[in-house]
């Protein structure tokens, strides 16, 4: 199997300890090392570092070398622009397609998966189904709430069993939806989280590449030419910017008729905001998670994230505090979204040097 590792986000949702220079994948968010080392630690016994490959960009491949000290340099892809996923995980399959047609598996750099074990369980499954079948695999989270900031998943007629684990075919991908529409979803069952983990054989992900989006396949033969050779880097920054630039569910996947789900329960969280990771985190008695020292007085569901630090707080409820270095967020729950917004006001305000 390969592994295929996407790394190229700038994670602006998580500012101000995510920042331009070291984005939220390299951080260390739950005191288990940054996000990305658990990633690759995770995929460690299913893909060997010769079989994973690293989808980044320019100005953090020296990051991705740090963190992943054992994949070698020429599995690392840095974008020369940015295209979104689809266009990288199409290199990746050339990457891949060079050694093999083995099923490679793609996941966010970023997400926390808390039981490994089913994690590596469903994903030998979906693996083992993906070298049988021309399909295109997915993995749907089971919702355990009407969350409204996730792409959902609407599973169709059961298409099987492998190992133990049903999997349906797709009947369609949904947007991020309002309140209502999703709480329609998690009340009428079938409906499930769109985890961006993916799995297929290189040689199928080529060719839905080639019917979807058939603009991009010239840049990407000129690219794959290249790979393993000199010209690579060169090659890269004359094609790549000449690929489409869309993701892989709405260039991909909301048009294939081969793709297949697999219903998840790992224990997953894509930790998209300070909100989320509060749900993530142990809490004390009043519901409060923290990371870093802390002492609170009468205040209830918060998040203090003071690593190495230490917060005081009295009488406060339904707060995110965060503190890195000499900068402090301070947000009502349910607002952690608006950080971005937030990262504008900021270089209005001549602080370039805090993004």
């Amino acid at each position: 199997m390969y592994a295929v590792i996407i790394a190229g986000g700038r994670g602006t949702r998580f500012w101000p300890v995510s920042r331009s220079k070291k984005p939220k994948q390299y951080l260390d968010i739950t005191g288990e090392g940054s996000m990305i080392s658990v990633t690759r630690r995770r995929l460690a016994s299913l893909a060997s570092p010769g079989k994973t490959f690293v989808l980044t960009v320019a100005d953090q491949v020296d990051l991705v070398q740090g963190e992943c000290p054992d994949i070698p340099g020429e599995n690392i892809f840095a974008e020369p622009a940015g295209r979104n996923t689809a266009p990288s995980l199409a290199v990746a399959a050339a990457m891949a397609r060079r050694g093999g047609d083995e099923p490679m598996l793609c996941c966010p750099a970023d997400h926390l998966i808390a039981d490994t074990g089913a994690f590596h369980g469903i994903v030998a499954a979906a693996a083992a189904v993906a070298a049988e079948r021309e399909a295109l695999v997915t993995f749907g989270i089971a919702p355990t709430f009407p969350a409204t900031g996730y792409g959902y998943i609407e599973a169709g007629p059961l298409a099987g069993e492998k190992a133990g684990r049903l999997f349906h075919e797709v009947t369609r991908f949904h947007e991020k939806p309002d309140a209502d529409r999703a709480r329609r979803y998690v009340e009428r069952g079938g409906f499930y989280w769109n985890s961006g983990i993916f799995c297929w054989r290189p040689s199928i992900f080529l060719s839905a590449w080639e019917r979807h989006l058939p603009d991009g396949v010239e840049p990407l033969d000129r690219i794959a030419a290249a790979l393993g050779t000199d010209e690579l880097a060169e090659t890269a920054a004359a094609e790549y910017p000449r690929m489409p630039a869309v993701s892989v569910d709405y260039g991909i996947l909301e048009k294939a008729e081969n793709v297949l789900v697999f219903p998840a329960d790992l224990g997953w969280s894509d930790v998209g905001s300070w909100d989320a990771l509060a749900d993530v985190l142990d809490r004390d008695g009043d519901g409060n998670a923290v990371a870093g020292g802390c002492a609170a007085i009468d205040s209830r569901r918060c998040l203090f994230f003071n690593p190495g630090g230490f917060t005081a707080a009295v009488g406060v409820d339904d707060l995110v505090v965060v503190v890195e270095g000499s900068t402090v967020l301070v947000c009502r729950k349910g607002d952690s979204q608006r950080v971005r917004e937030l990262i504008d006001a900021v270089g209005k305000a001549g602080r370039d040097d805090l993004l």
